[in-house]
């Protein structure tokens, strides 16, 4: 087992390489999984201006209304341009403009009020529902009643009643499951990464004509070899897939009710193990540690953005769809894309994913018998 020991400890000499990433990881995924959700809305309170030209009662109740929860100020002089830049200073949420027909427009149903604000802003989106609440409701009363009684529509704002939603937990567990498949899809990438280069670096140390030739002329035998080779290295992604899962349990705990963690579980096994297989290609072609490490970011990073792991595929266009398709890591995420998805519609993903392992070891032996041939 001596080679296997080596192995060990070779990587053991990456600790200080190993540990930084992955407190980096755990950090970020920590941060995502404290400000990713939120438990409630709360409304913002406003700073209004509005320009009452029509001096009514309903402009004064329209007035008094939205001065109960903003800060409004009014005035009769109207300068478009001067309110525009207040709202693009920040000055102001936004401006109202109430001209001469408020109330006459109020009780036919026509545009009666002009809002200036920023279209980008969430306070642009408030401040049109209140106007909107407060315009239904004149209207409405005005039509019932023939006048505008304003303690009537006072009340009618101001009434509110309890409200429960059914669907309140069923969003929570997806809120949930959506933050542990962020992380999953982080973590494939961190473990392949991870991997890659430490794994790629090892062995490219390993594969150095040298040592091989002392391999060669040692009693051990290639079969041997190769044992304690990938059993090593299986032994360390398994730990540190261990290590990405545990984060999950750690992370989310209470929150795990409608997780696939056995999926997730899989998924990182598979990955893992293709990586290896991959790795075990890419150090059978060169043992040139700057083109290991280059090709471990190119690989790992390109894989990563065209896979969706970065950026949603449904921002991509359909061509980019269409290639992602073909990437182990979009079928890395399908095991787990669904929280409710049965075994038999991930089991092609498993497939896909297991070709692609063997495929890339058949490749690597390939490359390695050449480059054993080449030095003997």
């Amino acid at each position: 087992m001596i080679v296997f020991k080596i192995i060990l400890l070779h990587f053991w000499k990456f600790k200080w390489f190993i540990i930084p990433l992955a407190l980096t990881f755990f950090f970020i995924a920590a941060m995502f999984s404290s400000f990713s959700d939120t438990d409630s809305f709360a409304t913002q309170e406003l700073n209004v201006t509005v320009v009452d030209q029509s001096q009514s009662e309903a402009s004064n109740a329209l007035i008094d209304y939205l001065a109960k929860t903003h800060n409004v100020e009014t005035t009769d002089e109207f300068n478009r341009k001067e309110l525009e830049e207040a709202v693009f200073l920040a000055e102001i949420h936004g401006a109202i403009i109430l001209d001469q027909n408020f109330e006459e427009n109020l009780a036919t149903g026509e545009p009666a009020v002009e809002v200036i604000g920023d279209q980008r802003a969430a306070a642009n989106t408030q401040l049109e529902t209140e106007l909107s609440k407060f315009l239904m409701f004149a209207n409405a009363q005005i039509n019932d009643s023939g006048s505008l009684d304003i303690s009537k529509l006072d009340s009618a704002l101001t009434d509110t009643i309890e409200v429960d939603i059914n669907s309140d937990e069923t969003s929570g567990n997806e809120a949930d499951y959506n933050n542990v498949a962020a992380y999953s899809n982080f973590a494939a990438y961190w473990l392949m990464l991870f991997l890659m280069l430490s794994v790629g670096n090892l062995m490219s140390e390993y594969n150095q004509s040298e040592i091989q030739k002392r391999i060669t002329v040692s009693p051990l035998s290639s079969t041997s070899n190769a044992i304690q080779v990938f059993t090593s290295q299986f032994i360390v992604s398994f730990l540190a897939v261990l290590i990405m899962f545990s984060g999950i349990l750690v992370l989310y705990h209470g929150h795990l009710e409608n997780v696939p963690l056995t999926r997730i579980f899989l998924a990182m096994i598979l990955i893992t193990v293709f990586t290896l297989a991959m790795q075990f290609a890419i150090n059978a072609l060169t043992t040139n540690r700057f083109m290991v490490n280059g090709l471990a970011n190119l690989i790992t990073l390109g894989m990563a953005f065209l896979s969706g792991i970065f950026i949603p595929l449904e921002l991509f266009g359909d061509t980019a769809q269409k290639i992602a398709e073909f990437l182990p890591l979009y079928h890395y995420t399908e095991l787990y894309r669904v929280p409710n998805t049965s075994w038999s519609e991930v089991i092609p993903s498993i497939i896909i994913l297991l070709l692609y392992t063997v495929a890339f070891m058949i490749i690597g032996i390939i490359f390695n018998n050449q480059r054993k041939s080449k030095q003997s």
